[in-house]
């Protein structure tokens, strides 16, 4: 069996281990800081979504004059007295002209909407999206499913069928005529209020540790966590490491016989330190021997 280690080396190796538990803390925390930041970044663009859709289902639909070469779908005509023609465009059209738009400029986030039952062949759902609308569809108080998609990271939020929906979604005999013209009366009927119509799908670059790490690890938090480890350091090396060398080099000298050594430490009565008390046992027992050294002295004189 080897030498048994030293309580210094014990110390320093508990040291090292404080060190890598708040080091792999750490990084946990930045991972956290990492979902929390993409997930918001991705909530807020579903927001704006939410926020473009109800601005458009208020009216019913947006009318426009003029058809783009890139956006020639509507749903309805208008014709005015004047014989202009307006060409309207219901929630889910002008939404999918704006993701089409977004994304094609985005610098970060991009953006579908998509459901199990679409109108479009266009707005098909991928893999994750199918999964998301799963989700959403076997448990209503699921309020967003995430995930990381090599190196992105994938977002959705539900549609909720309201009442306002119906008009277009429930039966195919309450329906307009532009939506059945145009639709059929198959595609994307019969939903209830509190349904999962679909899904705001997000998709964003997932940002690496390294880039995450400035955030956390800045020069001010390193900067507390090394000064608490010096601290830690000089405090157990001063006030305790080196107090107990120090007791050890005094008892070797008084087992020696060298009962002169003076011990330096303040009386128990004064201090609740655990090494005070100790020196205390210490000097107890060097009175002892001293007491001891001199009956034994006296008696050799008597004899």
């Amino acid at each position: 069996m080897g030498k048994k280690m030293s309580l210094r080396s014990k110390a320093m190796i508990v040291f090292f281990i404080t060190l890598l538990l708040i080091m792999g803390s750490l990084f946990a925390g930045l991972g956290q800081l990492r979902d929390q930041v993409l997930r918001n970044e991705a909530q807020a663009v579903a927001d704006q979504v939410v926020s473009f859709r109800s601005w458009v289902a208020s009216s019913g639909m947006v009318w426009v004059n003029k058809l783009s070469p890139q956006f020639e779908d509507y749903l309805a005509v208008h014709t005015t007295g004047d014989d202009t023609t307006f060409f309207g465009k219901n929630p889910a059209l002008a939404t999918r002209e704006l993701s089409t738009i977004a994304n094609k400029t985005a610098t970060r986030a991009t953006f579908t909407v998509t459901s199990d039952n679409v109108r479009q062949q266009a707005n098909l759902p991928d893999a994750f999206e199918q999964s998301a609308i799963l989700k959403f569809t076997l448990d209503n108080t699921t309020k967003y499913v995430a995930e990381y998609e090599g190196d992105f990271y994938r977002y959705a939020r539900p549609l909720i069928v309201k009442e306002g929906c119906l008009k277009c979604h429930g039966d195919p005999a309450d329906a307009p005529p532009a939506v059945l013209e145009k639709y059929g009366d198959q595609k994307a009927f019969h939903y209830k209020v509190g349904d999962v119509r679909g899904i705001i799908s997000v998709k964003l670059p997932s940002i690496s540790f390294m880039e995450a790490l400035p955030i956390l690890a800045n020069p001010i938090s390193l900067g507390g966590i090394l000064l608490a480890f010096l601290i830690n350091f000089f405090f157990t090396s001063r006030f305790i490491l080196n107090r107990l060398q120090k007791l050890t080099e005094d008892t070797k000298a008084i087992v020696s016989g060298k009962l002169d050594t003076p011990l330096v430490y303040t009386p128990p009565a004064e201090s609740n330190d655990e090494v005070d008390h100790v020196y205390n046992s210490v000097d107890l027992l060097k009175r002892s021997m001293e007491l001891v050294v001199r009956k034994m002295a006296r008696k050799n004189k008597d004899d």
